[in-house]
């Protein structure tokens, strides 16, 4: 079988194969979105600006 002489070994080809197309397809639709920050980043900024409000 394409002189890889197991089918484990095709299948972790196959599979590593499968993941690199999966990463750049995601990169590729993700490369200019407007969620650039993640959520967690998102919170902590918002939580931190009511702390400075409720300060004054």
């Amino acid at each position: 079988m394409l002189g890889l002489g197991d089918a484990q070994i095709a299948a972790a080809m196959i599979a590593c194969v499968a993941v690199t197309l999966f990463g750049v397809v995601y990169g590729i639709v993700r490369w200019n979105s407007d969620n650039d920050e993640l959520p967690a980043k998102k919170a902590r900024r918002h939580r931190s600006r009511r702390r400075r409000k409720h300060r004054r």
